[in-house]
């Protein structure tokens, strides 16, 4: 066999993959990835990686969208001022269903464009050096570039599925 660039191990739980990667790390092995289907946050704060700040554009691209639904309502009664049995021409308890529309509406819109931004300005690169099918639906893949006896073994004893030498 030839000596490998790497030792993948196979996880089913977020857990035991974190688990996982901080026993790689504590053996002294530096360069530890995963490949996963979902963010799991116990796996991403293992990894080291920073908390994304996506969500904070999407609350401001949410509060916008209400402000511009209740604005687009009360411009609307205003533009066309109809009374109907004497109710008042700015209704605010009716706006709220159009608030919340377009609340929905623009927040998504706003997550599309901070996503493709985000996704635009990041650096390409292969996480995992094998593209498994696995690690979209429902397994997690850590990685690891070191000594690979030691991260076979320590793969094994934190309970990977699977352990394979990716050369």
């Amino acid at each position: 066999m030839t000596d490998p660039r790497g030792v993948l191990g196979y996880f089913d739980d977020p857990a035991r993959a974190a688990r996982a990667i901080r026993a790689l790390r504590a053996s002294g092995l530096s360069d530890v990835r995963a490949a996963m289907p979902a963010p799991f946050p116990a796996v991403t704060e293992a990894l080291g990686h920073p908390r994304s700040r996506l969500g904070f554009g999407v609350f401001f691209g949410t509060v916008a969208g209400v402000i511009a639904g209740y604005g687009l309502c009360a411009w609307t009664s205003t533009d066309w001022p109809l009374v109907t049995g004497g109710k008042p021409i700015l209704s605010w308890p009716a706006f709220t269903v159009i608030g919340f529309e377009v609340a929905v509406l623009v927040g998504g819109l706003t997550t599309h464009g901070l996503l493709a931004l985000q996704t635009a300005l990041s650096r390409s690169r292969e996480i995992v050096p094998i593209r498994d099918p696995r690690f979209c639906e429902d397994r997690i893949g850590v990685f690891t570039a070191g000594d690979p006896a030691v991260a076979e073994r320590v793969l094994r004893e934190e309970g990977a599925e699977e352990v394979r030498y990716v050369g």
